[in-house]
């Protein structure tokens, strides 16, 4: 930008090794390195690179995750409850898209054999015309598809993460649920986080045997919006409502967002200094949007960290949440920049916390 004393933007332009899961998780190997007693060495699953480029090369990058593949053919001896389960993830992408389950090897290979690529069909030569016209007209189509999936497609999609599945969530009323927590990071660079965090629901109840059943283990409000049984205020709750569930209370509640802050802090040190892979800069803000799964014995796990979060999944019950991060990120962020004395400036607002000061290390 031409001129930071006059110009704002509200995203950085670097900070992929915050939001891209793979890189994410080598910043954090490479912090636990250095600082063992880390929340985050047991806050985080344990994640492997996984690298697909083609089908054909499928049997070349399972050879780099041995560990997984040799926990798989373990789970041959064990019963479906003692099976070890894993799950895969697009390293770029959300809306829980492409995200599987899985306890064998071959269960990961009938994820991608079942998807053939563009290029199986470019590389097919066949000597009639007639059938030469049939495949482009397939090519097409799928082409169509994988535009309509915004780039979202297994077609495209060559990088990876497997993780350990947490089998033990914690559950109310009988589903899975994740805490949705809404971070505004400022300049290079103090990172706050919003008290009024988010709990999204799992549609259907919790079934640690059935993988298939997507609906019972992935909480993403945006997958379950055309079902016939999605309710907004039974999917979309707040954090801190949940106290009246059962199973939970207000001190569990605090240790869970003591958890949080703790995690928070640690991830942010650990990207803050990897100007490479993550470069705040100092006329800029932006919203990001942290994912946490607690469980059973209340112990939180970092998911993952998402740029610009899908505020929609906040619904329009709860839309005051949205209005009053944006006002609060226009307090904290905006109004000290262009000194506007229109707007209380005081670098202080009661729905947020400091939870990371790079120039002044701090913890809650």
């Amino acid at each position: 930008m031409s001129n930071k004393q006059t110009q704002m933007i509200n995203t950085y332009c670097i900070r992929k090794g915050l939001i891209r899961k793979a890189n994410l998780n080598y910043n954090i190997q490479k912090y636990i390195s250095k600082n063992p007693n880390s929340i985050l060495k047991k806050s985080t699953p344990e994640t492997w690179f996984f690298e697909v480029i083609h089908i054909d090369y499928l049997d070349e990058a399972l050879e780099e995750i041995f560990e997984v593949v040799q926990e798989c053919k373990e789970n041959d001896e064990r019963i479906e409850e003692e099976k070890v389960k894993f799950i895969l993830k697009p390293s770029l992408g959300n809306k829980g898209a492409e995200i599987k389950i899985f306890y064998s090897i071959e269960q990961l290979r009938n994820v991608f054999e079942g998807n053939k690529t563009l290029d199986d069909k470019e590389d097919h030569e066949e000597d009639e015309d007639e059938e030469k016209e049939v495949e482009v007209e397939e090519a097409e189509v799928e082409i169509e598809e994988v535009d309509d999936d915004d780039d979202e497609s297994m077609f495209h999609i060559r990088e990876w993460v497997i993780q350990r599945y947490i089998s033990n969530p914690l559950l109310i009323n009988n589903r899975k649920f994740h805490i949705r927590s809404y971070i505004l990071a400022i300049s290079n660079l103090r990172v706050f986080l919003y008290k009024e965090m988010l709990a999204l629901f799992a549609l259907n109840s919790y079934s640690p045997t059935d993988i298939n059943n997507s609906l019972s283990h992935l909480t993403n409000t945006c997958l379950q919006v055309n079902e016939n049984s999605f309710k907004e205020s039974n999917q979309v709750k707040l954090f801190w409502d949940l106290s009246s569930e059962e199973g939970i209370n207000e001190n569990d509640l605090e240790i869970i967002f003591d958890q949080i802050k703790l995690i928070l802090n640690d991830c942010f040190e650990s990207v803050s200094n990897e100007v490479i892979q993550f470069m705040p800069l100092e006329n800029a803000f932006e919203l990001f949007g942290f994912d946490f799964l607690v469980d059973q014995h209340k112990n939180v796990y970092f998911l993952e960290a998402n740029s610009f979060p899908d505020f929609k999944q906040t619904g329009d019950r709860l839309s005051h949440v949205i209005s009053s991060l944006f006002e609060g990120t226009i307090k904290l962020a905006v109004a000290p920049f262009f000194k506007d004395e229109k707007i209380s400036s005081d670098n202080e607002d009661s729905n947020f916390c400091l939870i990371f000061n790079k120039y002044n290390k701090y913890k809650k």
